[in-house]
Formats: structure tokens, sequence, C-alpha cells
């Protein structure tokens, strides 16, 4: 079948009336937010947290710290929930290693996350980034891509940066 411009303009004719009587609304529907990261997962994530954004980026109050901290982590989730099934399943894979704690890198770190001190953190991020290693490489650019985009997709951060948001139409 071939539709010519009559057979179009008539569409869009038809649709802009149903539009228009209100029939064409569709109510949208509020689904609520998904994690893809399990609850180790993203007690991994609220370590790396201030490691990754660095401590300009998160509240000096310690209460508000904590909840930004927790806040981010919980977007991370969401975030990775929306990726493509490869991706997520790779983003996945990557949790599943590092629950094993950092001793998987080195023996004489601390058996468990939350006991790394930062300043460790901080020189392990940075030996990921320079491994020879492409799946120590990939677990860097995990955190450098999930980490501050969960952060900066939130709209309360956007005046730290001077972003006033996306462009709107009027």
């Amino acid at each position: 079948m071939t539709m010519n411009r009559r057979d179009v303009l008539a569409t869009g004719v038809a649709g802009g009336a149903l539009w228009g009587t209100g029939l064409g609304n569709a109510q949208a529907q509020v689904v609520p937010p998904v994690s893809a990261l399990d609850a180790a997962s993203l007690a991994i994530v609220r370590v790396w947290v201030p490691i990754v954004l660095g401590e300009s980026a998160l509240p000096a109050d310690p209460t508000a710290r904590q909840a930004a901290i927790t806040l981010v982590a919980q977007r991370a989730g969401e975030l990775v929930s929306n990726y493509h099934p490869f991706n997520q399943a790779s983003v996945l894979g990557l949790f599943t290693t590092l629950k094993n704690g950092p001793q998987i890198f080195n023996p004489a770190f601390p058996p468990t996350w939350e006991a790394m001190p930062a300043a460790a953190l901080t020189a392990l991020l940075d030996a990921l980034r320079l491994s020879a290693s492409a799946s120590q490489r990939s677990i860097y650019s995990a955190f450098m891509g999930i980490i501050p985009n969960a952060h900066y997709s939130n709209p309360t951060n956007w005046p730290a940066i001077n972003y006033p948001g996306p462009p709107s139409i009027k």
C-alpha cells in the first residue's frame, strides 16, 4: 500500500481532531524506580561515590553527605536498570567480582570495601585507570561512567555546575 500526500494530510487532520477532543490523551503511568543493583552492589557504590566525585561535589554536613551518597547509589542502580541487557549484564558481572572485596586486588587490603581508607581507594582508582589489564580498566570506566552520571542526572545538583537544565520550548 502506498500513501499519497492527501492520505498523509488526512491522517494528520484526524489525529489532530482526536487529540483536540481529549480522546488521544494518554495518562502517564508512574512507575516506581527499579534498581538493577542488589544491596551489596549498592553498598560498594556508596563506598566509591566520595572517591569518584571528590569532596567538593558532596555536602559538608555529615547527615546531608550520607543522604547524598545514598541517593547517588540509588540513582546508579536505576541508571544501570535502563542499560541494554548486554551492558547491564556486564555491569552486574563487574559487581559480582567486586563483592569478593578489595583483597582481589591486593591481599594486604582490608577484607571489606567499607574498611578501605579513602587514600587507599583513591590510589586503587588511579591504579585501575592505569592498569595494563583491560578488565581492571573496565572497572575504572564503569565507576567513572555510572557514578558521575547518577550524581549529575539529579536536577538538584545542576546549580553547583552552573547548568541551567535542558532547553525548553515555550
